[in-house]
């Protein structure tokens, strides 16, 4: 099945060239999206377009022109139920990554493709296809006193999972802790996954307790996202590349949230500000070693490794 009109030939989007390499990028993460709805609709689990893939659905009713990748977001009771199933389901060519399943940490989950390029860095050795990224949404401080409890915890047990040697210095200082020094000392001798699968489950237990929802990854980075659970209530279906993805019913004031004036255009880099590149018909062990080769011969020779062109949102 192809999703992407016009497949094979260049177009102008938006002022914007979209070249038929990318529309081939994109056809391999639509064909990674309908593999998550047929999982999501075999277990009765909802997500919904995300960050540049939610503004992409509403301001251009399908892939914004310079993007090269999709974004979904999933409530913490169906993403603990997506990472039950996800090994099992997502057979090849697809793959289900997380920081349990590949030796890359990631905190959130993804979905990749075999036998294509998603490189993100040629010195992570983990799978590095053309990806979908799916990011779990927790419950964080609200004003409540019910979180007020809950926020200590949760940072600390993130902080040991996520930033050990932060933890342990701040310890070392006598910053006051939550956690007792036996569950402290349990934790320590665990790994760092271990660890992060308390705090995961701790979030999981926790997920009820806040109306504010944010991701981790950005909570604890300090971008206090505000998002409302109720823009969560229902799903929705958008337009989108002819098809049609799910969104939250509360998709605008998110998008306000996200972007302020989500319909002006604002271009910056796609690649996220790191080395990803993506490519339909390679694979990223081929790529990587390409890469790695080159790489040692500018070194060998002195020579300052030459940019390579970066896209835009």
């Amino acid at each position: 099945m192809t999703w992407v009109h016009d497949l094979n030939h260049d177009e102008i989007r938006s002022g914007f060239l979209v070249t038929a390499h990318r529309k081939r990028i994109w056809e391999v993460e639509l064909s990674l999206l309908a593999e998550l709805e047929r999982v999501c609709a075999k277990y009765g689990l909802s997500y919904y377009a995300d960050l540049g893939t939610l503004l992409g659905a509403v301001r251009h009713q399908g892939f914004i022109p310079w993007d090269d990748d999709l974004d979904v977001t999933m409530l913490r009771p169906d993403y603990e139920r997506l990472k039950e199933v996800g090994a099992k389901e997502f057979q090849p060519p697809f793959f289900f990554q997380n920081a349990y399943t590949d030796e890359a940490f990631y905190q959130l989950a993804k979905i990749r493709y075999d036998g294509t390029t998603g490189m993100e860095s040629l010195d992570m050795t983990n799978h590095q296809g053309i990806f979908l990224d799916i990011f779990p949404l927790d419950a964080f401080p609200d004003g409540s006193p019910q979180m007020a409890e809950v926020a200590p915890v949760q940072q600390e047990l993130y902080a040991i999972a996520v930033h050990e040697d932060l933890y342990c210095a701040l310890l070392a200082k006598g910053a006051p802790m939550r956690l007792s020094e036996e569950t402290r000392t349990h934790l320590l001798r665990l790994t760092n996954r271990e660890r992060f699968d308390v705090y995961e489950k701790f979030q999981r237990e926790h997920f009820d307790d806040s109306v504010r929802l944010n991701f981790s990854g950005y909570e604890l980075g300090q971008r206090h996202l505000h998002i409302r659970r109720s823009w969560y209530k229902e799903t929705v279906r958008l337009p989108f590349e002819g098809g049609t993805i799910a969104a939250p019913v509360g998709y605008e004031p998110l998008l306000h949230e996200l972007y302020g004036d989500y319909r002006r255009f604002v271009k910056f880099a796609a690649d996220h500000g790191n080395e990803i590149r993506f490519s339909p018909d390679v694979s990223y062990e081929a790529y990587r070693a390409a890469r790695l080769a080159q790489r040692d011969q500018e070194r060998e020779s002195g020579m300052k490794p030459l940019g390579e062109e970066r896209g835009g949102r």
